[in-house]
């Protein structure tokens, strides 16, 4: 059994999260300590609880310490099962992560379907449009195939969204796997959502100032507008970037008292900041990159707009479960990077 400590590094849910997929799939039980020991909050809230539940199920595992604020807990896993899966997290939640959580063992024990009760467009954790456009994408070169379903919206506080992701068999994974900036399209895509139960002037006012702000810098914005059903009133800006095989994306939360233009400025400032760079992989896709890479074990090199703290726990998780996973890090934290595995220089050169 491996001993993790969960107050290394960043200190957050991934360690949690990454431990019970590489558990899954690699069949090794383990013990987290410290959960979430950096946090206001210590230990296992009721999203972290529920990716465990989630773990648990489709694979039968042994659990002990399961419950909301356990700083500790014993995971042993069975053999993830291919089915139809239904996890209510009960709170705004993230239903991203714990998608994440499971999404790689199901697709590697066949097909399966999920349905996700929680939040879909909520601070810290990727938004329902960051996994249909970014994420899943992606990863169609390593052999996933994932699509994605958002039947009801789920904001803070209440939740109560609704997703549901249809899982294909893995297929075998097309090598090597190569994300290389700078980026030359200037097309990109901002879908401004707002609840029905807002005025819809603020849809428009998101757009508007996302699109002037984005075609002072010469870029053509493809604008889309949205209302979203929700429990609660919401409203997000996400822009989506692509080209070919590379893609990014960026959203902003609003909230009471926060102008709609300053919502739009939030998302395209971030866009801007990547931009520059002239790297091919955001910095939230960075970490999410580094599992399925793991586990397909290709040949890969990805350049990165920032190292984040997220990267490198994330990177230190994975080694404990698989210590042949060595990739080579070029560049420090919070700074851009790049990350190669097994891959002469000429080849994305």
């Amino acid at each position: 059994m491996i001993r993790i400590d969960g107050s290394y590094g960043e200190g957050g849910g991934q360690i949690l999260r990454t431990s019970l997929t590489l558990s899954l799939l690699t069949g090794t039980s383990f013990e987290l300590v410290n959960i979430r020991a950096k946090r206001p909050k210590p230990g296992l809230r009721p999203q972290h609880l529920t990716c465990v539940k989630a773990a648990q199920k489709v694979s039968g595992a042994e659990v002990e310490g399961a419950q909301v604020g356990s700083l500790n807990l014993t995971f042993k896993p069975g053999r993830a099962k291919p089915g139809s899966y239904h996890f209510d997290i009960g709170t705004a939640g993230s239903t991203a992560l714990v998608f994440q959580t499971v999404g790689l063992p199901l697709a590697l024990a066949g097909a399966s379907k999920l349905l996700l009760k929680g939040g879909t467009h909520v601070p810290h954790a990727p938004c329902f449009h960051f996994l249909a456009e970014v994420y899943g994408p992606v990863l169609g070169p390593l052999g996933f195939s994932f699509e994605f379903e958002l039947r009801r919206y789920g904001f803070y506080p209440a939740g109560g969204g609704e997703v549901v992701i249809k899982i294909a068999p893995h297929q075998e994974a097309r090598g090597p796997f190569v994300l290389k900036g700078p980026y030359k399209r200037k097309r990109v895509k901002v879908l401004s959502i707002v609840t029905e139960d807002l005025p819809s002037h603020i849809r428009t006012r998101q757009a508007k100032a996302a699109s002037e702000l984005l075609a002072q810098k010469g870029f053509e914005p493809i604008v889309f507008l949205e209302k979203a059903r929700a429990k609660s009133p919401g409203t997000v800006v996400f822009l989506a970037y692509n080209e070919q095989e590379k893609r990014a994306g960026f959203f902003a939360l609003g909230k009471k008292g926060k102008p709609a233009e300053k919502v739009a400025e939030e998302a395209v400032r971030a866009f801007f900041d990547f931009y520059r760079t002239g790297k091919a992989v955001d910095p939230y896709l960075a970490d999410q990159l580094l599992v399925p890479l793991a586990l397909t074990r290709v040949p890969f090199y990805f350049d990165c707009s920032r190292l984040t703290r997220h990267f490198f726990t994330n990177l230190w998780v994975i080694k404990q479960f698989l210590p042949e996973f060595t990739p080579e890090v070029k560049g420090d934290l919070d700074t851009p990077g790049e990350v190669t595995h097994l891959l002469a220089k000429e080849s994305y050169d």
